[in-house]
């Protein structure tokens, strides 16, 4: 390999490649079942704006919603309680009470409420409460009216932002003690070891890239393996983590235009910096990223502060064989894209639900790890079979697990070849963002906000 050479980069999207000859940036590249519990609310193919086939095989999502149906699930939010279109930045909901809403709904035979599947439009958790004197739990943060997309999200009809649902609270619950132990929750994209070396193999047959030679290294990669650990693998939980890691990685990419302005690709960067030589291939992924959490005194009532997701780099190398090994050190450009990533979550979250969603699934997670490490339920003598999975009166099932994503290239020229790729994931380490909270007096007044006596099993607190 010879720097001497001016050649064009290649970029190919498999999500891991290995040393070529010339640059090569090489990356990965819903239908829900579900039951009659739904609503009509699990029946599109689109889960965070991703599809996946009956083979498991991962790609865009382009259809948008029919409008037929989209009317439909409007009309049906627009028939839930009124009030729950009232927005607050505070709404209370129980444990004791969703737990006994959904009993009723599956006794009867009728679909789950709209207010049940959508937690009664919460679109965050700020609070964890428990309260020994009414044998409850109860999360509470900003709520508001819901409304469908184009794309058939369900979202908050001010802020946009995708509305917690019941499935996903489940499966965090559910996954909480998975999420402290051997792999935890996360999800990667990575190339096969033979994908790699028959990438290898054809590089070394190319005198010079060219773009017509797409195909030809998309072949050569083959398919992306798609890893879930943690969390069921056909779940809405984990069609999220997969699609915002892949949106992730098509971003730096540059395969998909940025859904905000001034937010360029790792691509576009090494273009513009006339980069020089990279000596092996950054990997991408995505961390919790919390301010130190607050609790009260007695450790009944917990503030979720500062909820973010951030974006972490390091530089991988290939070995003959094709096994990935990391080398602890950041490439300059990536960290660059990284932190980019990091400090404008927030905008692109807006932007694109599915990073919302992912902030969601964390949000949730962390409640889940505070509730188990604390025993809240055994502390306030709450029964809720349903929240822990104990029963099948919610279906889990989003669609067909997620397993496999065809490779993609694209090529950009540059006045020295590069040697980069790009891989990563998302971990979701719900357990460690609730070390070391700081004590605040002030939360055990939150306690003392009681359900108002219609037998609601949410409100807004004033």
């Amino acid at each position: 390999m010879s720097a001497r050479i001016a050649k064009p980069i290649v970029f190919a999207f498999c999500m891991a490649i290995m040393m070529l000859p010339a640059t090569l940036f090489a990356q990965f590249g819903g239908n829900n079942n579900g039951n009659n519990n739904n609503n009509g609310f699990n029946n599109n193919n689109n889960v965070g704006g991703v599809k996946i086939d009956a083979n498991g095989v991962l790609s865009s999502a382009t259809d948008s919603l029919d409008p037929d149906v989209r009317r439909a699930m409007q009309a049906a939010l627009t028939k839930t309680s009124s009030d729950l279109g009232d927005a607050t930045n505070m709404r209370m909901v129980s444990f004791k009470g969703l737990e006994a809403a959904i009993v009723k709904a599956n006794q009867s035979g009728e679909a789950l409420p709209i207010d049940v599947l959508f937690l009664a439009g919460l679109q965050r958790i700020e609070y964890v409460i428990a309260s020994p004197e009414t044998g409850d739990i109860i999360i509470a943060g900003p709520a508001e009216g819901l409304k469908v997309t184009a794309d058939g999200d369900v979202v908050g009809e001010q802020s946009g932002r995708p509305a917690l649902r019941l499935e996903d609270l489940i499966v965090a619950i559910n996954s909480v003690d998975n999420a402290r132990t051997g792999n935890g929750v996360s999800v990667s994209i990575n190339p096969t070891e033979q994908g790699i070396k028959n990438l290898r193999k054809v590089s070394r047959s190319v005198r010079q890239f060219h773009p017509s030679m797409q195909a030809t290294f998309a072949q050569a990669m083959g398919d992306q393996d798609i890893t879930l650990t943690g969390v069921p693998t056909d779940s809405r939980f984990s069609h999220i983590l997969v699609a915002a890691d892949y949106k992730m990685k098509r971003l730096s990419m540059g395969f998909d235009a940025a859904p905000i302005k001034n937010f360029p690709s790792l691509l576009e960067m090494g273009q513009k910096a006339n980069a020089t030589r990279m000596n092996a291939s950054p990997r991408f992924w995505m961390e919790c990223d919390y301010q130190p959490l607050a609790k009260s005194d007695d450790n009944l009532v917990w503030q979720i502060r500062g909820s973010g997701v951030k974006t972490l780099t390091e530089e991988d190398r290939y070995d003959a064989d094709g096994k990935a090994k990391g080398t602890g050190k950041q490439n300059r450009l990536a960290k660059k894209w990284a932190d980019m990533m990091t400090e404008r979550y927030g905008e692109l979250a807006a932007a694109d639900p599915v990073f919302q969603d992912l902030k969601n699934l964390m949000d949730l997670s962390v409640a889940a790890a505070i509730i188990r490490k604390y025993d809240m339920a055994s502390q306030v003598g709450l029964e809720m079979p349903t929240l822990k999975g104990e029963t099948k009166n919610v279906s889990l099932v989003a669609g067909p697990a997620p397993k496999t994503v065809p490779t993609q290239c694209s090529f950009v020229k540059v006045s020295n070849s590069w040697l980069v790729s790009t891989s990563g994931g998302v971990q979701l380490d719900s357990w460690g963002a609730i070390e070391n909270p700081e004590v605040d007096g002030e939360l055990a007044k939150l306690a003392a906000v009681q359900a108002p006596a219609n037998d609601r099993w949410y409100w807004n607190a004033k």
